[in-house]
């Protein structure tokens, strides 16, 4: 399993991609590159799911706590969300707690 972390710059964009579905045992992993990725202070935070088709309550549980870390009015932005993905961020709650969008670059 791969995660990748990035940030340009304070107060812009950082960028969560996970290439496959963290497990239950990846799930600290993945927290450790939320919080990298938010140490520049952005206004927004990217995950992109492009390569994860298929949520896990894992998967899912990754994206609610990568919403709950953003601070005052920071955004989720997930990238790349199939239709399934979709369903089971409707089905948890999390469509109104974060922006899903289809194109795989970062939001302006």
């Amino acid at each position: 399993m791969t995660f990748h972390a990035s940030s340009d710059t304070p107060g812009g964009s950082a960028l969560v991609s996970l290439s496959q579905d963290p497990g239950d045992a990846a799930v600290e992993a993945f927290r450790a590159q939320v919080d990298h990725a938010l140490r520049g202070g952005p206004s927004r935070l990217v995950v992109d799911v492009r390569d994860m088709p298929v949520p896990t309550a894992a998967g899912l549980r990754c994206i609610a706590f990568a919403q709950q870390q953003l601070p005052g009015r920071a955004q989720v932005f997930v990238v790349g969300a199939s239709p399934a993905f979709r369903e089971a961020l409707r089905l948890a709650g999390l469509d109104t707690a974060v922006t899903v969008i289809d194109e795989p670059t970062t939001p302006a």
